[in-house]
């Protein structure tokens, strides 16, 4: 088979993760809808016809060996329900809610299908078809389509794309730009291709932690059992071979700290400290007296020259942004106390359980939900969102359409977990032996890569309880793709 069909499924998801990054961050859906559906359809047919093989069997036995894995996962049955329930509403169009004058209260128009899910209006609703299928495409061909060195590759992949923004990002604050791309004026602030500082900030922090893991893998030899876990070391003896991946760390981290978002600069902080606590670990638990000294002397240099460039080449704006961020308004933030989105996605939620008023329905409805002191202060430039993920979809697919969205996190998310598990308690696979954990083997029961990918979706899930990541394409394909390919650095479970 030649290098070309053994990929395409590898080429076409990763170019579809790249084309949501680059296409405006994933927020324009009229630079979406020329593009992705496309590569959507093309990834979903490659993953049926040119899937990765092994190196024992033939493409006809790789297509068989996944369409029978298709036929089995439950994923495949719940991304066909969650988009099916997205249809439904284009042909059940509901319309706007109207204030009647006379009466002095809302009139919210019935659907012509009652029982059935219904929008306010389809384009807007339509936008939802450009994020969930694409994506959830983009993880059953990652997670069936690609073998496990596949897996490692696509996520590195994805760590350099990060880079690549980060440098288009700092190109942009260096000569001054207005738009995005240098074009116009975009007139408010905005980050490599991300108009919105919090998306940046969202997709940055979680390749920091991503790349870091990476990093952190390959430099400390963190391979659990021989010739599994890790992409294969370029050359082990080289600094080179071993640091290289730390350049995108990083660009990474520098991008989410310059994106200006308050959110993305504490979890970094917090990412740092927690990664940096498991690293430091270990590496103290390998050294002697001697390389403890110098350990710590490098830790010192690295805290000074971090601080030096924090100094030096901080955007404008950075300090005012961290020293807004309290204990009071983070805690304000994520509970939603002190602005009305909040209580009012709840509001709608409560009158509208079962399918929610369709996507992008609650700025249509946030209106008649406020109180009369909140109307003169009712926010513009931002008001279409809750600034919560999740009471954003509750208010608009309701109990069906959001436990959907749960059914296929979970999916991915507890496999992976029970792998990490069995990894834990196992000790031999099918063709290794024994597992051989590296030092020290308490805290190194799990890769380093899979320990970047559970701390980096983890904060991206915290910043979704007071922000919109996962109402950014972009953001959603690298969460979901993660996850996905943490199971490359798993080594095989024993036959």
């Amino acid at each position: 088979m030649n290098t070309l069909i053994r990929n395409v499924v590898l080429v076409h998801v990763a170019v579809l993760a790249l084309a949501f990054s680059w296409i405006h961050g994933g927020a324009r859906p009229d630079l979406l809808l020329p593009v992705i559906p496309w590569l959507a359809a093309f990834a979903l047919e490659f993953l049926l016809i040119f899937p990765q093989a092994k190196s024992t069997e033939t493409l006809s036995e790789a297509r068989s060996r996944v369409w029978g894995a298709l036929a089995r996962d439950p994923l495949l049955y719940a991304a066909v329900a969650l988009t099916g329930l997205l249809v439904i509403p284009l042909f059940n169009v509901a319309g706007s809610p109207v204030f009647d004058e006379a009466l002095k209260q809302w009139r919210n128009p019935t659907p012509p299908l009652a029982w059935l899910p219904s929008c306010v209006k389809t384009d807007e609703h339509a936008v939802l078809l450009l994020w969930f299928p694409p994506v959830l495409i983009a993880a059953l061909a990652a997670k069936h389509g690609i073998l496990k060195k596949g897996k490692r590759q696509l996520l590195e992949l994805l760590c350099w794309n990060g880079a690549a923004l980060a440098l288009l990002g700092f190109a942009q604050q260096l000569t001054g730009a207005k738009g995005i791309m240098w074009e116009g004026d975009l007139g408010s602030q905005f980050f490599s291709t991300f108009g919105y500082p919090n998306f940046a900030g969202a997709f940055f922090t979680l390749l920091f932690a991503l790349s870091a893991g990476l990093w952190f893998g390959r430099a400390s030899d963190n391979v659990i059992g021989p010739n599994a876990g890790n992409a294969p070391r370029l050359d082990a003896a080289s600094f080179m071979g071993q640091h290289y991946l730390l350049v995108a760390v990083l660009l990474n981290l520098g991008a989410a700290v310059a994106s200006l978002s308050r959110a993305a600069i504490l979890l970094c902080a917090v990412i740092t400290a927690v990664l940096g606590v498991y690293m430091l670990l270990g590496a103290w638990q390998k050294t002697e007296t001697g390389g403890r000294i110098k350990l710590l002397a490098a830790l010192g240099a690295a805290v000074f020259l971090a601080a030096l460039a924090f100094k030096a080449f901080a955007p404008t704006g950075l300090s005012a942004e961290v020293r807004s961020i309290t204990p009071d308004s983070v805690i304000e933030r994520v509970t939603g106390r002190g602005y009305y989105h909040a209580r009012a996605a709840k509001e709608i939620f409560r009158d509208h359980r079962v399918f929610g008023v369709g996507g992008w329905g609650y700025p249509h409805y946030v209106t008649q939900y406020l109180k009369p002191e909140e109307l003169p202060r009712m926010q513009i430039v931002g008001g279409a969102n809750v600034h919560n993920d999740s009471l954003q979809f509750l208010a608009e697919q309701g109990w069906v359409g959001y436990g959907l969205l749960l059914v296929c996190v979970s999916l991915l998310v507890v496999p992976l977990f029970v792998q990490a598990l069995r990894l834990s308690r196992e000790g031999a696979t099918s063709d290794a032996g024994a597992f051989t954990f590296p030092t020290p083997a308490w805290l190194y029961r799990w890769p380093a890569p899979l320990v970047g990918v559970f701390v980096g979706t983890s904060a991206t899930v915290c910043h979704s309880l007071g922000d919109l990541p996962f109402r950014n394409p972009a953001v959603m394909i690298v969460w979901v793709l993660a996850l996905v390919c943490a199971s490359g650095f798993i080594p095989a479970a024993r036959k």
